[in-house]
């Protein structure tokens, strides 16, 4: 009777196994990554500077190689485009300057998990013009004259705290306030674009004036706390490089006493 049950169990632990995925298929990335036309801007020289961006909806990076399931149409397919997609949502994640003979088409497709996603057929819609803010975003470290054209170009990481969760982020003239001793959150981040292919960015804080000494809890993480030993008036500066393209972001902080 009891090797009858040893069997049983056995059998019944078997089956369960076979029912529950294992971790390393649980991470395998089932969901879709969506593609989207960010917009546009008119450059002073008749041209436009197009930018392109996605959404992956998975809880991990997805790499994707430049071919037939990460293209661009019209030919060439391979303009430089991002092959590794970070989880999350990521505009301007492809910048690419066109001449003023550009009419469209220009739309690019992905497809991944089972499902092709395609950028709308009007890259020149009126409607797709961008405003302000997000222009001043495309165009921050673009040299126009000298960027290559019709290709993804290669920006400067771009650096930005969360000053609070009502307000967009600040990409200059952060002012942040803290006190004698205590931890001070803060909030950066750093978005890339991916190039060039293969590159990692890297980044590192450091206290650039203040009458004290600063500590911070990790000087090669965006997101970091940071401690001042005295009162008074600091600067500090999170710079981040992707290997070719360097940018730098200055927080002012004033300390007081406990």
């Amino acid at each position: 009777m009891r090797s009858s049950l040893r069997i049983a169990f056995a059998g019944i632990v078997a089956a369960l196994a076979a029912a529950i995925p294992s971790s390393s298929a649980q991470a395998q990335p089932t969901q879709p990554i969506y593609l989207q036309y960010d917009g546009y801007v008119r450059n002073k020289d008749g041209g436009f500077t197009l930018a392109f961006g996605y959404y992956n909806m998975n809880n991990a990076a997805v790499t994707i190689p430049a071919g037939d399931s990460n293209v661009f149409a019209p030919t060439p397919g391979d303009r430089r485009q991002p092959i590794v997609f970070l989880k999350g949502r990521h505009r301007f994640a492809c910048v690419m300057v066109v001449d003023k003979s550009f009419t469209g088409p220009l739309q690019w497709t992905v497809n991944f998990a089972g499902k092709a996603q395609t950028t709308t057929l009007k890259a020149l819609d009126p409607l797709y013009e961008l405003e302000l803010n997000s222009e001043k975003r495309v165009l921050q470290g673009l040299d126009l004259a000298s960027a290559p054209k019709n290709i993804c170009v290669n920006r400067a990481p771009v650096l930005q705290v969360v000053v609070s969760p009502f307000e967009a982020p600040a990409t200059e003239a952060v002012e942040l306030a803290g006190k004698v001793g205590q931890d001070l959150a803060i909030n950066a981040q750093i978005e890339d674009d991916g190039l060039p292919r293969g590159s990692k960015v890297t980044s590192n804080w450091r206290k650039t004036s203040g009458p004290g000494d600063v500590t911070f809890t990790d000087v090669a993480t965006a997101a970091t706390h940071v401690k001042f030993a005295a009162a008074g008036n600091y600067e500090l500066s999170l710079s981040a490089t992707d290997g070719e393209k360097s940018s730098s972001l200055k927080v002012t902080v004033r300390v007081a006493d406990k």
